[in-house]
């Protein structure tokens, strides 16, 4: 029997999942509370300014910071809408969300004569989907990337039931893949590196935000904690259109169910000793190499800002195809008017001290000028 250590990545930085050649002989999957940051999982050993705009960020602070609400639910559940139309209109003037005659979005809070109406819980009419505005800050787009659908077929999710830090770990994976090892995201090496883990209260998954990513440590993926959500999260929805792919065998977002979610064995850690994919073993080496030379996760999303394009949002092209201001791939957007708005950007979304992303030196990444080519002697 395998035993690996857990603790909460949002929590405890630099500590995620351990492996440890020790034996024991319970074969549960166990995890306690949510509060505790030093989980255990046994399994058995064969088992506008850039898409993450200033203005989205400090509208949705101010708003956490002046708001005076009843009591609050019990955590995962959902909370009132707080998303109003015109904050859905700054989201898409920024690029964060499509053009409406392409995609339309509603809104579940309603201002008129003054008042506000909004409503409890997701009722989505035929058609429509409910996201979440923190996961466009941290790389959604619409249409949905391809791997983020299959994620959530892979595990059995819907899109509420991923936590804002458990987007920017996918996002961030995508970018990873795209702009430093050249490849389409890959499956295989997902498992490799990361596992789900259920948040709970007493004893029922949570309604949202009820499945957290956790990195496994002892991988040499690149560094950087996600920074927890604000406690306020699960009030930032809003409905939007179904947004299939073009590819009319890859479908969108799965239609909305507010069924209780179950977790599923496809959650686990995968065992080291189970992996055969001799191209896994490869492109963890190079992750190895490339956290070694100086790369973080930050990083990566840095090089994702500084060229306005959002990670899990299908795109005509791979990252690796970027070629510059004018890729159609940006909709629109643009990266930070300086390095002091990035810092500012990134210390949203990451753990870490403002003078220590001031160090951040964003690589180029792969693009049309600086092409992938020993990546075809590989794959």
């Amino acid at each position: 029997m395998a035993l690996f250590h857990a603790s909460h990545e949002c929590e405890k930085p630099g500590c995620f999942l351990h492996f440890t050649p020790q034996l024991c002989e319970s074969t549960a999957y166990k995890r306690g509370k949510n509060s505790d940051p030093n989980h255990t999982i046994f399994l058995p050993r064969i088992l506008h300014r850039s898409a993450f705009d200033l203005e989205i960020h400090s509208t949705m602070d101010r708003q956490h910071g002046s708001s005076s609400h009843a009591p609050s639910p019990p955590p995962g559940n959902w909370r009132r809408c707080s998303i109003s139309h015109n904050e859905l209109v700054k989201l898409q003037t920024g690029g964060f969300l499509p053009p409406a005659f392409m995609v339309p979005v509603r809104a579940g809070l309603v201002t008129y004569q003054g008042g506000r109406q909004a409503e409890d819980t997701p009722s989505p009419n035929k058609g429509e989907r409910v996201c979440f505005v923190p996961y466009l800050i941290r790389g959604l787009g619409f249409p949905i990337h391809p791997f983020l659908r299959g994620l959530l077929k892979f595990y059995g999710l819907q899109l509420h039931h991923l936590t804002p830090a458990s987007v920017l770990h996918i996002a961030g994976y995508v970018a990873l893949c795209e702009l430093f090892l050249g490849i389409e995201p890959h499956f295989a090496l997902w498992k490799r590196l990361f596992c789900l883990v259920p948040r709970s209260h007493e004893g029922s998954i949570y309604q949202v935000g009820g499945a957290e990513i956790w990195r496994i440590a002892g991988t040499g993926y690149p560094s950087g904690t996600p920074k927890k959500a604000s406690e306020d999260w699960p009030s930032e929805w809003f409905y939007i259109g179904d947004a299939p792919l073009p590819d009319p065998v890859r479908i969108g977002l799965p239609e909305f169910s507010a069924a209780p979610l179950k977790k599923r064995l496809s959650w686990r850690p995968r065992s080291p000793r189970l992996e055969e994919d001799k191209s896994v073993h490869y492109l963890m080496g190079r992750i190895r190499l490339l956290a070694h030379s100086g790369l973080t996760m930050i990083g990566v999303m840095a090089t994702c800002i500084m060229r306005g394009v959002q990670p899990l949002q299908y795109r005509g092209h791979p990252m690796w195809d970027f070629n510059g201001e004018d890729d159609a791939t940006r909709h629109g957007r643009e990266g930070p008017d300086s390095t002091e708005d990035l810092v500012e950007i990134l210390s949203s979304l990451y753990k870490g001290e403002k003078e220590d992303f001031l160090r951040t030196n964003p690589l180029n990444g792969f693009s049309m000028n600086n092409p992938r080519g020993w990546v075809s002697e590989h794959f």
